[in-house]
């Protein structure tokens, strides 16, 4: 969390925000741009490559030319990647809270401050999310995608990858490097209330307590 307590973000989902993203930027970027698309339910529509990480900053403060905000506009992460720009507003639960407007704010402000550049922008609503579906937002004549995830999709997508890496036989040094930092990661998650599941069917019974049907459609929730 060196981020919020050096921006002095104490409350809400900034602590959250900072102690989650500042580890996954330690991973190699494109391990980073595997993990965050990943995480998004519907994400057939984001890029495959995103390039080197060129730079990122927490709750900038944008132009807010062209929003009702009285002062700037601040989103919770702007990530500049080489391929493409990311944009992460973050909300602390899975309840209502995310919004259009608030998505609108935000893409008019990056417009306003990185629009000249011509880049593409990815927009990832991360929690309180009421529907997983992608939505349109128009900006000044163009529209854009947002994307959703949630903490636990983005904690499973992470965990995934630690499974893979896991099964590598004889694994070098950077490998086990960044198995340690994943392990950090899921730590981050963890602190903040965010915690791994079992799939139903891999739970030892004696006997089958959730209908196969039911359990499909739980997958389908979590497909990441």
């Amino acid at each position: 969390m060196l981020h919020s307590k050096y921006a002095h973000k104490n409350s809400y989902e900034d602590p959250k925000t900072s102690a989650v993203f500042e580890n996954l930027m330690l991973l190699p970027d494109n391990v980073f741009w595997h993990i965050l698309k990943s995480s998004c339910f519907n994400n057939a529509k984001m890029q495959i490559n995103s390039g080197r990480l060129v730079s990122y900053d927490f709750w900038p403060h944008w132009d807010n030319t062209g929003t009702d905000n009285q002062s700037y506009v601040e989103p919770d992460l702007f990530i500049s990647f080489e391929e493409l720009d990311v944009i992460i507003e973050a909300k602390y639960g899975d309840y209502d809270g995310q919004g259009s407007s608030q998505w609108k704010r935000e893409l008019t402000a990056y417009n306003n401050e990185y629009g000249k550049e011509g880049k593409p922008v990815v927009f990832i609503a991360v929690g309180s999310n009421m529907s997983m579906n992608i939505e349109e937002i128009k900006v000044r004549g163009k529209m854009h995608f947002i994307f959703k995830c949630n903490w636990l999709s983005l904690l499973i997508a992470t965990n995934r990858y630690r499974a893979e890496l896991k099964k590598i036989s004889i694994p070098d040094m950077s490998i086990s490097a960044t198995l340690r930092l994943l392990d950090n990661i899921i730590l981050a998650f963890n602190i903040n209330g965010v915690y791994n599941i079992d799939w139903f069917n891999s739970i030892a019974t004696e006997k089958k307590i959730i209908n196969p049907s039911s359990i499909d459609n739980i997958r389908k929730y979590f497909t990441i």
